[in-house]
C-alpha cells in the first residue's frame, strides 16, 4: 500500500510541478519526460486509482436510483440521491463527465498521456497495451452515460493544440473501443514481465488478457438492440479470447487505506461518507423485496437498521425488523403507503449495511466473474456461442454471492447456501427464450449492486427488470424512465459548434434523449 501511495504522490507532483511558473517547460516535447528519466508507469497507477473512485453524483445519487437500488424520501432539489424522483441536479449529472476530464485528478489526461510516453517502446509494450485496455473503461461508461462525447480528440489540448474537442458518435467511439481492445490484449506478453505500477493484477499478463475479453464481451453485449449481428460478432470473439474463470478474476480497485488518511488524494470518501453517514439513501424496496422473497443469502449482508444514523453501534440485522424504502415518495407521502409505520421516523427502512460496503478501504468493483457468467448464459440462449446456459447461469449466480467476501472478510456465502438458493430458485431453462434472458439479466442487476453505472446500461440494453417509472412533479422525464444524462451546462458556452453538433445529430439534451445501442 506505501507503494502504491509514493506512486500516486510521485505523479501527482509531476502534475503539479507543471503549475510553478516556469512556462519554458510548457514548450518541451512531452516525449522527452521519458529521455529525462520520468516513467509513466506512475501516471498510470494515478489514472487507475483515479477514474475508479467512487463517483457519487453519477454513479451512486442517480444510476442507483435509476435502477432502484436505492431510495430516498427527500424532496426535489434538496437530497442527494436524485435519481429516486428523475429530478434533474447541475452537479449530479455533470459529476462523470467533470470527474473524468478533470486534468489533475480525472484519470483520462493522465492515462493519455502515459499511452502517448509508452507507445513505440518495446520495453513499455505491456504498459502501453494495459492503458489502452484500461481507456476502454473509461470511456465505456462516459459514453454510455452521455451518449456522443469527445474521444478522439478528448484531452489533446497541450499535445495537439485541441482546446474544442468534437463529439465522437457512440457508434465510432464503441467500434474504436472494440478494435483497440482487440488489438491491445493480443499484444500483451507475459515473456516482457509484469507492469509493476498496475494496482488491479500486479501487473499479471494473464489476469489483463481475460479481462481484456471480458471487457470486450460486455462491449459486444451492449450493441444487442442496435446491432445484433455486430454483437454476436464480438462475443465471439471474446468467448474464443478466453474471459474471467473464476471471482478471483474480478476487475476492481481497493482504496488506499482504512483511516482515510489520504482519502482527499483521490476524492474516494465522498463515495463511502454518501452511504455511511445520516444520508437519506436507503435500501429501495424493488430490489430488497427481490432478495427477499427468494430467500437470497446476499440480503443478511447487504442491508441493517440504524435507529439513529449517526451512531454505528445501533445497527440492527434482524430479518424482522428489515424493509427496502418504495421509491417515489418524500416525507409527506410516503405516509400513504402501507409500508410506513407512523411510530418511526424514515429511518424505519434499511440502509446499507456500513460494515461491509461502507469502507475507506473498500473495493469500487467494475467488471465480476458473476457479470461475465450472466452474459455468456445469455450469448448462449441467443445462439451465439455454443455452452450450458443452465451451468453458466448457475456459475453466475455463485461468483455474484461469492463476491461480497470481496468486500469484507465477514460476508461468506457458503457452497450449501448457493445451491439451497439455486434449488430453491431454478433456472427457467431455454423453452422461453425471453423468460430465462429476463431472469439473467435480473440476476445481474442485482450482482451489480453498487456499480450503477454498469447496472443502469444493463438495464436500458436489455429491458430488464422491468421497473416501474416514477412521476414525481417536476421531475424530466414526464414519468417515463429515463435513458441518459445531461451535458454540463458549460458546454454550450465552451465548446458551442461540436456541443451543438453532437445534439442535433442525437436528439434534445434531456433525460429522455436514447444513446445509440438503446435505440429502440
Amino acid at each position: 500500500m506505501k507503494k502504491i501511495l509514493s506512486l500516486i504522490f510521485a505523479s501527482s507532483m509531476v502534475i503539479l510541478s507543471g503549475c510553478d511558473g516556469d512556462f519554458e517547460e510548457l514548450n518541451k516535447d512531452p516525449n522527452a519526460a521519458t529521455a529525462e528519466g520520468f516513467n509513466p508507469a506512475y501516471l498510470f497507477t494515478s489514472a487507475q486509482l483515479f477514474s475508479s473512485r467512487g463517483d457519487d453524483g453519477a454513479s451512486l445519487h442517480y444510476t442507483e436510483t435509476f435502477v432502484q437500488h436505492f431510495a430516498t424520501l427527500s424532496d426535489a432539489g434538496t437530497f442527494d440521491f436524485f435519481g429516486d424522483k428523475y429530478v434533474y441536479n447541475k452537479g449530479g449529472s455533470e459529476s462523470l463527465w467533470k470527474n473524468t476530464f478533470n486534468a489533475i485528478n480525472g484519470g483520462s489526461k493522465l492515462l493519455e498521456d502515459a499511452i502517448l510516453l509508452s507507445k513505440d517502446k518495446p520495453e513499455m509494450s505491456n504498459l502501453y497495451n494495459m492503458a489502452r485496455i484500461w481507456k476502454t473503461v473509461i470511456y465505456h461508461r462516459m459514453t454510455d452515460l452521455y451518449g456522443d462525447v469527445p474521444y478522439s480528440e478528448a484531452n489533446q489540448g497541450y499535445t495537439g493544440t485541441i482546446y474544442k474537442p468534437k463529439y465522437d458518435t457512440q457508434k465510432d467511439i464503441y467500434y474504436s473501443m472494440l478494435s483497440e481492445l482487440e488489438d491491445a490484449t493480443a499484444k500483451l506478453d507475459a515473456t516482457k514481465g509484469p507492469v509493476a505500477a498496475d494496482i488491479i493484477y500486479g501487473g499479471d499478463v494473464a489476469k489483463w488478457k481475460k479481462f481484456g475479453y471480458s471487457m470486450m464481451l460486455r462491449l459486444g453485449m451492449r450493441l444487442q438492440k442496435v446491432e445484433p449481428q455486430t454483437a454476436e460478432t464480438w462475443v465471439k470473439k471474446a468467448f474464443a479470447g478466453g474471459v474471467f474463470t473464476s471471482v478471483d478474476d474480478n476487475m476492481y480497485v481497493r482504496f488506499p487505506d482504512k483511516t482515510g488518511a489520504n482519502q482527499s488524494l483521490v476524492n474516494g470518501e465522498s463515495w463511502t461518507l454518501s452511504v455511511s453517514g445520516v444520508s437519506p439513501g436507503k435500501i429501495s424496496a424493488t430490489i430488497f423485496n427481490y432478495m427477499k422473497t427468494r430467500n437470497d443469502p446476499r440480503l443478511k449482508y447487504m442491508v441493517a437498521v440504524y435507529s439513529d444514523p449517526a451512531k454505528a453501534s445501533t445497527k440492527n440485522t434482524d430479518p424482522a425488523v428489515q424493509k427496502g424504502m418504495p421509491n417515489g415518495f418524500n416525507l409527506v407521502t410516503i405516509k400513504n403507503d402501507p409500508s410506513w409505520d407512523n411510530t418511526k421516523d424514515q429511518h424505519q427502512y434499511s440502509g446499507i449495511n456500513r460494515d461491509v460496503y461502507a469502507k475507506l478501504d473498500g473495493p469500487r468493483m467494475c467488471l465480476t466473474y458473476g457479470e461475465v457468467q450472466y452474459m455468456l448464459a445469455e450469448a448462449v440462449i441467443r445462439g451465439w456461442i455454443s455452452g450450458d446456459a443452465k451451468a453458466l447461469y448457475e456459475s453466475g449466480v455463485a461468483g455474484a454471492m461469492k463476491n461480497l467476501a470481496k468486500y469484507d472478510a465477514s460476508a461468506v456465502i457458503t457452497d450449501a447456501e448457493i445451491a439451497a438458493y439455486l434449488t430453491a430458485n431454478p433456472f427457467l431453462g431455454v423453452g422461453d427464450k425471453e423468460k430465462a434472458i429476463e431472469q439473467i439479466n435480473t440476476q445481474y442487476w442485482a450482482a451489480t449492486f453498487m456499480n450503477g453505472l454498469e447496472a443502469y446500461a444493463n438495464v436500458r440494453r436489455s429491458g430488464y427488470p422491468k421497473l416501474i417509472p416514477i412521476n414525481y412533479p417536476s421531475n424530466e422525464t414526464d414519468g417515463t424512465y429515463p435513458r441518459r444524462l445531461r451535458y454540463p451546462e458549460d458546454e454550450p458556452v465552451l465548446n458551442t459548434a461540436n456541443y451543438n453538433e453532437a445534439v442535433a445529430r442525437q436528439g434534445t439534451d434531456n433525460f429522455k434523449t436514447r444513446v445509440w445501442w438503446d435505440k429502440q
